[in-house]
């Protein structure tokens, strides 16, 4: 389930012009190497990948580049994620994360940021903002869950559906006496099994494949996507947290999208609240790549000043 999970979920000061891609590692204060890429030109934008465990090249490789017309993409993966070694101490806490965004913001000599999170990055982004709301200037919340339990409800849902269609044996996924992620777990198995798994986030099994196969090439360390499940902090329901979040923010979701959960972004209480809806599924920057930027563009266009 942890693999299953996975696929679900790169020194300037504010607005300054990069032009050029650029690579380092940033040292924090326990030691951990953190892998930045830098492209584009603008106001910084920190992409927050998805996982948990996953990394930054899903994005930036598969459409999510376009958004450095409009600002500096900052492509980081995680500490124990994709290219960014396993910290010696092991610590992966939600308080240590939020942290490392933290010190990667003034390593890079940012005043304030905007966050772009995807997915279960949603979920960092949200407890990096409620700690550090000054260095946030807006946030762009794409396809993201705040909430796992309420994900998984809806990813089980739709998978039970599909797999009935299929002629398949759902009795073990109904039984509401196994623990929820459990049997989340086990439905997305039998979707991989029966090789129909991209039905509940992709337009195609082509572009599934393709996706999967970029997020593996970048796919060196994966110590968080192990060690998260150790951490509660991570799966408790956030929404209060957005409640006390003041900065901008502009929630996207996908008319298809059942691993977040179609009505998952009228969950998100920010008092400063946008919501729009892009047909297609979880990977919009990848399938539906100008419908996304033309949802997205107004509000970049706005705040990245």
């Amino acid at each position: 389930m942890k693999k299953i999970l996975a696929l679900l979920f790169c020194l300037a000061p504010a607005g300054a012009a990069i032009a050029q891609t650029d690579t380092l590692f940033i040292t924090t204060s326990d030691s951990a190497r953190i892998f930045v890429q830098r492209s584009g030109k603008g106001f910084p934008t920190l992409f927050i990948h998805g996982g948990p465990g996953s990394n930054a090249g899903y994005f930036q490789y598969c459409g999510g580049s376009v958004f450095e017309k409009d600002v500096q993409m900052i492509y980081m993966d995680q500490r124990g994620c994709g290219r960014s070694p396993s910290p010696a101490n092991n610590d992966y806490s939600s308080e240590r994360m939020a942290l490392d965004f933290e010190e990667v913001r003034k390593a890079l000599g940012i005043k304030k940021w905007i966050l772009m999170p995807h997915s279960f990055g949603a979920i960092l982004a949200t407890q990096y903002a409620g700690k550090y709301q000054d260095a946030v200037q807006a946030m762009v919340y794409l396809n993201g869950t705040i909430n796992i339990d309420h994900s998984a409800k809806s990813g089980l849902k739709k998978t039970i559906e599909i797999l009935q269609s299929h002629g398949a044996d759902v009795a073990e996924l109904q039984q509401d006496s196994v623990p929820l992620m459990k049997r989340w777990g086990a439905g997305f198995g039998k979707l991989q099994e029966l090789g129909i798994f991209h039905a509940m986030m992709f337009d195609s099994k082509e572009n599934f494949d393709y996706h999967d196969s970029v997020t593996q090439a970048t796919a060196k360390y994966y110590g968080f996507g192990q060690a998260v499940w150790n951490y509660p902090g991570y799966f408790k329901d956030h929404a209060p947290l957005t409640a006390k979040i003041r900065v901008p923010v502009l929630v996207i979701g996908g008319t298809r999208d059942y691993t977040i959960g179609l009505d998952h972004p009228t969950l998100m209480k920010f008092p400063a609240r946008e919501i729009k809806y892009v047909p297609g599924g979880h990977a919009l920057y990848m399938e539906h790549t100008q419908e996304l930027y033309d949802a997205v563009h107004p509000f970049l266009k706005k705040q990245a000043r």
